[in-house]
């Protein structure tokens, strides 16, 4: 658990999840989190996306913004989906026109360019985990429960892995934690 930004991110419970996405402060922070919800982006990726990266049935995360330096793209759920949706309606009428696709996805305060900074996306984060009760999460939270909860689905580990973007299953290993819980369930079974 997190504590004073040290130390790995807690992995969300659904209700955390939910309770986070009700107190988004704009539909630009409810989108950026329901992207990394349903896409395990790191933050830096997902605050690079521009709206082409969003076109289609794909995610594209681009090499120059990864930590692997590899494209990975990612089919985009229904919920995701319906989310780009109605947040592009959002951007337009913040904006006063459509996005084109070379226009920033999250863009910074009075920007249809430039990104969102980190900073501001963790500040209004942390606002939000506060304000629920949520301890020890960080933006990096939405990767480490996606990571885990594929894995408690019984999802195999390469496919875990294609979807998190992990260059190894061992780099992939160090998002998963067992309880004594589970240790003794698998003792058990």
């Amino acid at each position: 658990m997190k504590v004073q930004r040290n130390g790995k991110a807690a992995a969300l419970t659904e209700q955390q999840l939910e309770a986070l996405l009700a107190a988004a402060p704009s539909a630009k922070h409810h989108c950026l989190w329901m992207l990394q919800r349903w896409s395990a982006a790191r933050i830096g990726e997902a605050l690079s996306l521009s709206w082409a990266d969003v076109g289609g049935k794909h995610v594209t995360f681009k090499k120059s913004s990864t930590k692997t330096k590899t494209t990975r793209q990612l089919l985009q759920a229904p919920a995701l989906v319906e989310e780009l949706a109605s947040y592009r309606l959002h951007w337009t009428k913040e904006h006063g026109h459509e996005p084109k696709p070379s226009e920033a996805l999250f863009p910074a305060a009075g920007s249809t360019t430039s990104t969102m900074s980190r900073q501001a996306a963790d500040k209004s984060f942390r606002a939000a985990c506060k304000a629920v009760g949520i301890e020890g999460a960080s933006l990096h939270s939405f990767r480490r429960t996606m990571a885990q909860s594929l894995v408690a689905k019984g999802v195999p580990l390469p496919t875990v892995q294609l979807a998190t973007g992990h260059k190894s299953l061992s780099s992939l290993g160090e998002y998963l934690t067992a309880s004594q819980e589970d240790v003794l369930a698998a003792m058990l079974a």
